[in-house]
């Protein structure tokens, strides 16, 4: 019997030849920690510098401060990219950033006091080089694959001896429960930059008896941690739901590209900040769901005054008090109910909408590097070598 073809594709597991070019530094020799009496030069490894992400640009943020703060940072790519267009993209997701973009041809020859991993190849990467290794660690990254090689290689990297910064309580607390550490593991802040997204007024007793809603939803195709396919399937039969109950329920999706296509309501693509503050503005309200660590996104609606749902199976309670948005189970049901409820309570949205505008406040980049910059200072400073 002769297999029949079909337009069907087998599920991408990977490949090892993603990682010809450093085969040398997957292996299990032991790290060795550099010491020395002053730190001045910062480099963070990435995979290239790409545009419309978050994570880049908080390396790209936090790396600018540093440099402000006197300290020689560099951004060093270990894949094929040209610096021009590492320059341009990082000036698109961080206008005014500071710090030197290097491409992976520099890699073996550059140098640096301080080495930052910034996901979990680039901790192999960088645990035998020479100098102090960290590790930024902006989410649980075993989570991003099925149980498999490439899940217990990520949470490897967190057992190799670097010494780990957590965005957030609640990647240091996954760290800790499922590895097992032999290496220091800090947490800084996980700030918020509202400049970009002013607060916008809007009149909360216009909202009993509105007969359409207008919501922001952010997701992405290719970011299981984003749910993009619960959160069409949610969102489906919420309409239907609120269909029932006359009321219209109007979707605008982003984050994804403008070539994918929804179930339902309009995919405006990746938005630039202009875009997304405009979109914000003429929202009734704004879902962004988290899986794992957390988005900026829901932080940027909720300054611009949007008031945020999130859900309970997330995790947004790590991150937003209760009091500055509202909760719900991850089902259509208590969706389309809680859409209702918070409509005919106008007095009580106003009041959350504005606590989450002062919690932001409490949660600036200016913490964030007081936090990180005291991390740095309580590196052992003498002449020598550690191995652990």
């Amino acid at each position: 019997m002769e297999p029949v073809n079909t337009d069907m594709q087998d599920i991408k597991q990977g490949n090892i030849h993603d990682y010809d070019n450093y085969l040398e530094y997957f292996n299990n020799k032991p790290i060795t920690q550099n010491y020395k009496t002053e730190y001045h030069s910062v480099t963070f490894v990435s995979t290239g510098i790409i545009p419309y992400d978050g994570g880049i640009t908080t390396m790209l943020h936090l790396g600018t401060l540093l440099s402000k703060q006197g300290y020689d940072v560099y951004y060093q790519s270990c894949v094929p990219q040209k610096v021009e267009d590492m320059q341009t993209n990082a000036e698109f997701n961080f206008p005014g950033y500071q710090g030197t973009c290097l491409a992976e041809a520099s890699f073996s020859q550059h140098h640096s006091d301080i080495w930052i991993a910034t996901l979990w190849e680039t901790a192999y990467l960088i645990k035998n080089l020479p100098g102090y290794k960290m590790y930024f660690v902006q989410d649980y990254e075993p989570y991003f694959y099925p149980y498999g090689d490439r899940s217990q290689l990520a949470k490897r990297s967190y057992q190799l001896g670097l010494h780990m910064v957590s965005l957030g309580s609640w990647c240091a607390e996954m760290v800790r429960q499922q590895c097992e550490l032999d290496s220091p593991l800090d947490q800084i802040n996980f700030p918020v930059d509202v400049n970009h997204y002013q607060y916008h007024h809007r009149n909360f007793q216009e909202y009993p008896g509105k007969k359409e809603l207008n919501l922001a939803v952010y997701t992405k195709f290719n970011s299981p941690r984003r749910a993009p396919i619960n959160i069409q399937l949610l969102l489906y039969n919420t309409e239907k739901l609120l269909a029932q109950k006359n009321i219209k329920l109007n979707i605008s999706y982003f984050g994804t590209i403008k070539t994918e296509k929804f179930i339902n309501g309009k995919n405006l693509g990746k938005l630039n900040k202009e875009q997304l503050r405009e979109l914000y503005y003429n929202a009734d309200f704004g879902i962004a769901p988290s899986m794992t660590n957390f988005s900026l996104v829901p932080f940027e609606m909720m300054s611009c005054g949007l008031p945020f749902l999130d859900f309970e199976e997330g995790t947004g309670k790590d991150f937003i008090p209760d009091d500055c948005c509202y909760y719900t189970k991850f089902n259509e049901y208590d969706l389309s109910h809680l859409f209702e409820e918070i409509c005919n309570e106008p007095t009580k949205l106003e009041r959350k909408t504005k606590n989450a505008k002062s919690y932001l406040t409490q949660i600036t980049w200016g913490k964030t590097l007081t936090d990180f910059l005291a991390i740095i200072e309580n590196i052992e400073r003498k002449s020598g070598t550690s191995t652990n």
